[in-house]
């Protein structure tokens, strides 16, 4: 199908120390006694998808993760391994890699995702729209009871959850409206030209990004080296996307001014 496979295999995450350590980067962390690595890029291997680019964070971790495919996969897969700068985030991952994207289309995947979704449904749909970026969204995983209550019978204060804003058009195949982190607190504004386009759109705040993607190449490359700024995937491009999804349409009607208008 013409397209690449990144996978975003990370380096010495800090928050995962002592997890993790000089000889065990994240993406070797063990999951049911295999790597959690493994997961990834077996399940793509399943769904005949057998090229990768890992990018991992900081040379030694490179190293580490490269030595334990070549052994594991030999003759089975080609998987390059890039090393790139650490804590330069997701977004500044795939620009540190940007001589290496050639394919028409890009899927983007976490190394640490384990999930039963064929990877082809992504890029399949993601051909059938012709869209920019195509992103996999799943339930937001329901948290049991707090386990830290304090003695005395009193509670401590609870911090409330964050959530995501997912907003999707009646069909639920369409991403109109993406707030994470910081701005789920804010009010939600939404552009009049996408409310038009759509006529309704359902405010969902029970679905998570599975850290699954598929980029046009071009639009990807074009985002990445004009926001040098955007660090995270999440967080960055992919509400930019979704933001400016009506943009091109709407400059050559000459109506550039009317998609700034918010709602």
């Amino acid at each position: 199908m013409d397209f690449q496979v990144v996978v975003l295999a990370g380096g010495f995450s800090k928050s995962l120390v002592p997890l993790v350590s000089k000889d065990v980067p994240k993406a070797l962390l063990p999951v049911a006694n295999r790597p959690v690595l493994s997961y990834v890029l077996e399940h793509f291997e399943e769904n005949n998808l057998k090229d990768f680019i890992v990018v991992v964070e900081g040379e030694s971790a490179a190293l580490l993760v490269g030595g334990w495919i070549s052994n594991a996969y030999v003759d089975r897969l080609h998987v390059e391994v890039a090393a790139v700068p650490e804590d330069v985030g997701t977004a500044g991952a795939l620009r540190a890699i940007d001589h290496h994207l050639t394919a028409k289309d890009i899927l983007v995947v976490s190394g640490d995702l384990i999930s039963d979704i064929p990877p082809g449904a992504v890029a399949a749909a993601h051909r059938r729209h012709d869209a920019a970026v195509t992103a996999m969204l799943c339930s937001t995983p329901i948290s049991g009871p707090s386990e830290s209550g304090s003695s005395g019978g009193k509670d401590k204060a609870k911090k409330p959850a964050r959530h995501n804003i997912i907003g999707l058009d009646p069909t639920k195949q369409f991403l109109l409206h993406v707030a994470a982190g910081a701005e789920v607190e804010k009010d939600i504004r939404v552009q009049k030209s996408i409310l038009r386009a759509v006529g309704q759109m359902e405010i969902r705040a029970d679905l998570m990004d599975a850290h699954m993607y598929a980029f046009k190449r071009t639009v990807l490359q074009e985002v990445l080296n004009k926001k040098e700024t955007f660090l995270s995937l999440r967080r960055d491009v992919l509400p930019y996307l979704v933001r400016s999804q009506l943009r091109s349409e709407l400059s050559q009607n000459g109506a550039v001014a009317e998609e700034n208008r918010e709602f």
